[in-house]
C-alpha cells in the first residue's frame, strides 16, 4: 500500500453553503504522492454531513469522514482528526475556505522535503467578505498580507507576539512536529491554530510563500467576532503560561510584549465586561508592562556581559 504524504484536514461545521467547495478545491490537487482528507464535523445541524458523506462514497480510498454527535468545538474537533492522520505532513482547511492554485499542496511539499529546518509553511490568501464582516475585521482587505506584515521566515519571537496571523488554511506542518503539544494549557477554542503553533515554532521556524493559493471567507460566524473580551482573555492567559515553559524562558520578554498588547486592545475595547473591570485591566496592564521593562532591561544587560 502506498503511503500517505500528505493528511489534509478539513474542519467544518454548519457549512452546508461552502463545505463542496473546499473538498472541491483539495480534490483538484495536482500532486505526485497520495493524499488522504480527512472531514472532522463537530456535530452540524445542517446538510454539510450529507454533503461529506456522498463525497466519502465517490471517492472512498481518499475521503475520511469523521462526525461527532455533538458540537464540541474546534478544538476537540481537530483533535479528533489528528489520532486518524497517517501523513508525513499536515494541510489544514476550514469547511467555509478553499484553495484555488492546484500545485500548491506539491510546492509545499516539496519545500518541507527539501529544508528540515522548518516546522511549517504556509502562503498568502485571498479575502472574501460575505457579509458586514469587513467592518469588524480585515477593514475590507482582499490579502491576508494587507493586514499582516510577513516575512520570509517566521521565528517563534514573531510569532508569540501575534505580529503575524497565518491564514490556517494557508498551512502544512510537520505531523511529527505535534507531538510536543501541550493540549492541557489550551483552554478553550479561541486562536486554536496560533496556540498550537507556538509549540510547532520551538526550535524551528515557518517559511512564507509570497503567493495567495487560498480563499478566506470572512463573516460574522467566525469565533473571533463573537466574544472580543473572552477571545483576547483567553489569549492573555495562555501566554501567561508560556512564562513559565521551558523554550519559552528565553522570550520573557516577548511574551510579556505580547500580554501587554491584549491588554492594550481590551483597554481600547467598549465591550460590557471591558467597561465593568476596566480598573482591573488597567492595574494588569500597568503591572506588565513593569514586567516587560524589566525583562528588556535583564536580556539587554545579558548580552552585554557576554
Amino acid at each position: 500500500m502506498e503511503p500517505v504524504k500528505v493528511s489534509v484536514v478539513v474542519v467544518t461545521y454548519n457549512h452546508e453553503k461552502y463545505i463542496s467547495d473546499a473538498i472541491k478545491s483539495i480534490l483538484a490537487q495536482k500532486v505526485n504522492f497520495k493524499i488522504e482528507v480527512i472531514i472532522a464535523d463537530d456535530g452540524s445541524t445542517d446538510n454539510t454531513p450529507t454533503i461529506v458523506d456522498q463525497f466519502a462514497k465517490n471517492y472512498p480510498d481518499t475521503i475520511v469522514p469523521l462526525r461527532s454527535a455533538e458540537n464540541r468545538g474546534v478544538f476537540q474537533n481537530a483533535f479528533s482528526a489528528r489520532f486518524k492522520v497517517r501523513g508525513q505532513y499536515i494541510a489544514l482547511l476550514d469547511g467555509d475556505d478553499y484553495w484555488d492554485y492546484e500545485l500548491k499542496l506539491q510546492k509545499q511539499v516539496d519545500f518541507l522535503d527539501g529544508n528540515s529546518e522548518y516546522n511549517g509553511v504556509f502562503h498568502d490568501a485571498k479575502i472574501t467578505h460575505i457579509d458586514s464582516s469587513d467592518k469588524v475585521l480585515f477593514a475590507q482587505k482582499h490579502l491576508y498580507s494587507q493586514n499582516y506584515l510577513f516575512k520570509e521566515e517566521i521565528y517563534p519571537s514573531d510569532f508569540i507576539q501575534r505580529e503575524i496571523i497565518l491564514p490556517s488554511s494557508s498551512a502544512m506542518i510537520r505531523s511529527s512536529a505535534l507531538d510536543g503539544v501541550d493540549i492541557s494549557i489550551i483552554k478553550n477554542n479561541y486562536s486554536f491554530f496560533w496556540k498550537v503553533c507556538c509549540f510547532i515554532i520551538r526550535q524551528s521556524k515557518f517559511y512564507f510563500i509570497n503567493e495567495p493559493w487560498s480563499v478566506y471567507r470572512n463573516h460574522q460566524q467566525g469565533i473571533s467576532k463573537r466574544n472580543n473580551y473572552e477571545f483576547h482573555t483567553s489569549h492573555i492567559k495562555f501566554l501567561e503560561t508560556l512564562l513559565e515553559e521551558e523554550f519559552y524562558k528565553n522570550y520573557k520578554y516577548n511574551v510579556c510584549q505580547a500580554i501587554a498588547n491584549e491588554y492594550k486592545v481590551l483597554l481600547d475595547s467598549s465591550h460590557e465586561e471591558v467597561r465593568k473591570n476596566i480598573r482591573t485591566i488597567f492595574k494588569q496592564y500597568v503591572r506588565n508592562e513593569v514586567r516587560r521593562i524589566w525583562h528588556y532591561r535583564k536580556k539587554v544587560i545579558g548580552k552585554g556581559e557576554q
